[in-house]
């Protein structure tokens, strides 16, 4: 991702907004305002933006209500407020409460004004450097579990794994802020599946009538992912997402953090991954989704269309030697050990973790070849 370095200043004084243009406009990616309505629709629109700078009396909204709307947006932007010396105690709370980086006095001398923005630049780099180190983090972390648990339940980790890659793109298709939210929230979803008993993991993985012992087992799985994830920090909104996968999704409900429309991103590919894996075609997939639409965040079935080429001739069908798996191969029918071990699903997504667990059992395995001589597998073809 390029760096962004670009910053909005807001002030109903057009003056002030020229003099921004003809000095700090020279050495920065300058975009201005006299309006705070029309500064959060050039914040939507033309971001992301690293840094915003508002005058503090305002039409409409005072500056520090304007920066909180911007942070409730992006919480990674750096706010700074422009006031006088008159009303400069009457903020000191805002500036606290609002998270501003710096308070300015006005006027503002362009040396300083330079000063200013620099720093507010280097904040921005840093918080999206340390956002990064986490991120990079949990992703190692949970490519690991990920590994960990499809080796011992290949049939909902498998899913898990194709859900969480069509989840992401969506995600990022759509601008939604922290997809890895969603990345960690494909994989715990099925974090209860690892308890239920051999004898009717595949009737749940088809989504089969169940029995109401069996129902009332996978009712209490995200309350066991709760209680998995509650004490680690900045996790506890992952339960609250899960929760909320089988809902379907409403506009009128407040969603400040999004995690309605992360939950209704989930159900989309979960509903998808079922279809898929039940042998409808392209085609008929499409007709369902489309069928349920309304059930999903809107603009999501339309992302996926951008996304993925939906034609019948869009995949390639290959057979292969399980010792050909390419990564980003889909294979095609379930993948069983003699003993009839499943070690993959329908569906499994070949990853380089996946081929080293092939590699093993042809390496250790004894009484002949572990898999079969040819494997069908797909080539999924995205636009």
């Amino acid at each position: 991702m390029s760096e962004v370095k670009k910053i909005l200043f807001v002030d109903d004084d057009e003056s002030i907004i020229s003099g921004i243009k003809l000095t700090v406009g020279r050495k920065f990616e300058v975009s201005t305002s006299t309006s705070v309505t029309e500064a959060l629709e050039i914040f939507k629109s033309e971001g992301p933006f690293a840094v915003v700078v508002s005058d503090f009396q305002m039409p409409v909204m005072n500056g520090a209500d304007f920066l909180q709307k911007i942070r409730e947006t992006d919480l990674e932007v750096v706010t700074m407020l422009l006031t006088g010396a008159a009303n400069f105690e009457e903020i000191s709370d805002a500036v606290h409460h609002g998270r501003i980086f710096r308070l300015l006095g006005k006027p503002c001398s362009k040396e300083k004004m330079v000063g200013h923005l620099d720093a507010a630049l280097a904040q921005y780099r840093m918080i999206r450097a340390e956002k990064d180190l986490l991120e990079e983090t949990l992703n190692g972390a949970l490519r690991a579990l990920s590994a960990i648990l499809a080796a011992s339940k290949p049939l909902f980790f498998g899913r898990a794994q194709r859900v969480k890659n069509m989840s992401f793109d969506l995600a990022k298709q759509l601008k939604i802020n922290d997809p890895w939210r969603l990345e960690l929230a494909s994989t715990f979803t099925y974090l209860g599946h690892v308890g239920l008993p051999d004898s009717v993991q595949k009737d749940v993985y088809d989504q089969n009538d169940l029995s109401k012992e069996v129902q009332e087992i996978i009712s209490g799985f995200p309350e066991f992912i709760s209680s998995v994830l509650g004490e680690i920090p900045r996790l506890d909104e992952i339960p609250t997402i899960i929760r909320h996968i089988d809902d379907d999704y409403n506009s009128q409900v407040l969603d400040k953090t999004g995690i309605l429309k992360l939950a209704s991103i989930l159900r989309f590919s979960q509903e998808y991954d079922v279809l898929a894996a039940s042998g409808r075609s392209n085609k008929k997939i499409f007709e369902v989704l489309s069928d349920r639409q309304r059930k999903f965040l809107p603009g999501v079935l339309d992302a996926f269309l951008e996304l993925y080429d939906f034609s019948e001739e869009a995949d390639t069908i290959d057979v292969v030697h399980p010792s050909e798996f390419l990564t980003g191969m889909e294979i095609n029918q379930d993948l069983y050990l003699p003993d009839e071990t499943l070690i993959a699903p329908k569906g499994t997504i070949v990853e380089q973790h996946f081929m080293r667990i092939i590699d093993n059992y042809y390496a250790t395995y004894h009484g002949g070849n572990p898999f079969p001589e040819k494997v069908q597998v797909i080539l999924r073809k995205k636009k």
